[in-house]
């Protein structure tokens, strides 16, 4: 009975390792009909209702397997994956933990626990995480991507740092992958140059809300746009990208190599990758799919790559002095780092909330990941010297009552009352979710990871930032963009001048109301001015083919 239980375990197995889940799901239904507490069975089936999104199922199946083998390492590992997408993290971390305890050269139980400690603001603990898995394997291209990524979160990371260790990342990648030399043939100057730009998993990131507003004005005369990418939900492509270019490719089905190899057999003279900030969209830089390759966009720091030529920033991000020690890219500097998609669904209130409420509300629509002690005890600092101001925190992380419970413990600790904060969690529809914005005064940034996203919404709304200057490539994108609006005043260099300044300007209503009404307007004409962007980046793009063709 044991043989035949182990014959079909083995033909399931090749099944499941073969994608063809239905016929293993049959197999493991199978023995679990003749012996309900065949823990292997038990577990895989579990697994195989994961892999289809049943994770409901999936979890009640772990769990049973558990309870007849409860020091399986293994078991918990993926009771822990599953918990995590069930948005369940007390349970995942509790059983990553376990997993950890039973087998602690198991990567994935580690690998677990960094994502759960990361999504739960504990920056250095998830680095110290994904640390263990790269030290147990250290080929794991997903703990890199979130290794790398997180290092521009902790308030410890020199750029130094970040520069060794994406480095480092790009020597392994380029020793496993091997090197290849391209012949590149056609150098003539006078031609329509053909683009590519790259967009792997465009439904998991912002990427596309940077890029489309790019890809409608450039001069297609000049230019063959063909975009190479694939989304992960099975949506269709946005038309905002399909119709604005010559070409959409979706890859989907292609390896990274392939991919390259398309890229090259479509004589593309020039890539762009406009997603360089997870190391694993990266991956295609090293097959040289083109003869010049320009990281752009969204990125948060070097590619760690020599086979990224270009690297597209300012001088406020990028300052001449910091290329020796933090790219392996040569810098290209604009006017702008990048420029945003403009909203067209919400305007912004016609006067601060302070002149009718009374007092001044502070706000950060930020990941709380980027909200490290350093920040909050900054924040409470300014809660104290502004007298009756309120502070609104806003990420989908808020709907947690334990997480909302933490936050208002340390607050509470630093002398500020519950009554002074509010706390709003997801908001689905677009529109409603900028109107936050109307019920704040003030912008806070983190430091030393700074807004992305939420500056360019905030700034679009007309509620100014409070920001803090760092050494970090993404410690300096919102000094850019107050920069580029003529709002210095509001850049601060160090913790006492960022308090300061934040009391300062909460004192100012004349200022604030001013900037309220005339804010979007210098949006309008500077950081969402994509007519600029793209008229600077396609004469930089030119001078690149120009200097590569001699």
């Amino acid at each position: 009975m044991k043989n035949k239980t182990k014959q079909m375990l083995d033909s399931a197995l090749v099944h499941q390792n073969m994608g063809r889940i239905d016929q293993a799901a049959r197999i493991y239904t199978e023995i679990l009909e003749k012996d309900p507490m065949q823990v292997d069975a038990l577990h895989l089936l579990g697994m195989t209702l994961f892999s289809e999104g049943n994770h409901e199922r999936a979890a009640g199946l772990l769990n049973d397997a558990l309870k007849i083998s409860p020091f399986n390492a293994p078991f918990h590992s993926n009771l822990s994956s599953i918990y995590i997408e069930l948005k369940n993290l007390s349970f995942a971390k509790i059983h990553a933990e376990l997993a950890i305890k039973f087998d602690s050269n198991l990567p994935e139980a580690h690998y677990n626990l960094g994502n759960i400690l990361f999504s739960q603001g504990e920056v250095d603990l998830a680095l110290s995480s994904f640390s263990n898995v790269l030290s147990i394997d250290p080929d794991h291209q997903a703990a890199w991507a979130n290794y790398l990524f997180i290092l521009n979160f902790s308030e410890k990371t020199t750029p130094q740092e970040i520069f060794d260790a994406n480095q480092k990342w790009g020597n392994l990648i380029r020793k496993k992958i091997g090197t290849e030399t391209y012949t590149f043939k056609n150098t003539k100057i006078n031609r329509r140059l053909i683009l590519a730009y790259y967009l792997p998993e465009l439904d998991k990131h912002v990427t596309p809300r940077y890029l489309t507003p790019i890809l409608k004005l450039h001069d297609k005369q000049k230019f063959m746009l063909i975009c190479y990418g694939f989304r992960t939900d099975k949506g269709s492509v946005p038309n905002e990208i399909s119709d604005n270019c010559d070409r959409w490719v979706d890859v989907e089905k292609l390896s990274i190599k392939d991919i390259a190899k398309k890229m090259r057999t479509d004589k593309v003279d020039i890539l762009l990758h406009p997603c360089t900030f997870k190391s694993r969209y990266r991956e295609l830089l090293v097959h040289r799919a083109a003869p010049i390759q320009v990281a752009c966009i969204n990125l948060v720091s070097t590619t760690g790559l020599v086979e990224t030529d270009y690297l597209i920033s300012d001088n406020l991000i990028s300052p001449v002095a910091f290329d020796i020690n933090q790219y392996t890219e040569k810098i290209v500097r604009l006017s702008n780092f990048n420029t945003y998609k403009k909203f067209s669904d919400t305007s912004p209130a016609e006067k601060p909330p302070a002149k009718e409420n009374g007092f001044v509300t502070f706000g950060s629509f930020n990941n709380l990941t980027k909200l490290n002690h350093k920040v909050l005890a900054t924040w409470c600092e300014i809660l104290k010297r502004v007298d009756n101001s309120r502070l609104l925190l806003k990420d989908r992380m808020f709907e947690n009552r334990n997480k909302r419970s933490s936050f208002t413990k340390f607050f509470e600790n630093a002398g500020i009352p519950r009554t002074r904060l509010t706390y709003s969690g997801f908001t689905a529809e677009h529109a409603e979710y900028l109107k936050t914005y109307n019920v704040i005064d003030i912008s806070l940034d983190p430091f030393p990871f700074g807004g992305g996203t939420v500056s360019y919404e905030s700034l679009w709304m007309g509620v100014p930032i409070i920001t803090m200057v760092g050494p970090l490539f993404m410690g300096r994108l919102s000094a850019s963009l107050l920069n580029r609006l003529q709002l210095t005043d509001w850049i601060t260099s160090s913790e006492t001048e960022y308090i300061s300044t934040a009391v300062k300007m909460a004192n100012n209503l004349n200022l604030l109301s001013m900037l309220r009404k005339d804010l979007r307007d210098r949006c309008d004409r500077t950081i969402f001015n994509a007519d600029t962007f793209v008229q600077e980046l396609e004469e930089a793009l030119e001078l690149m083919w120009r200097n590569y063709a001699f």
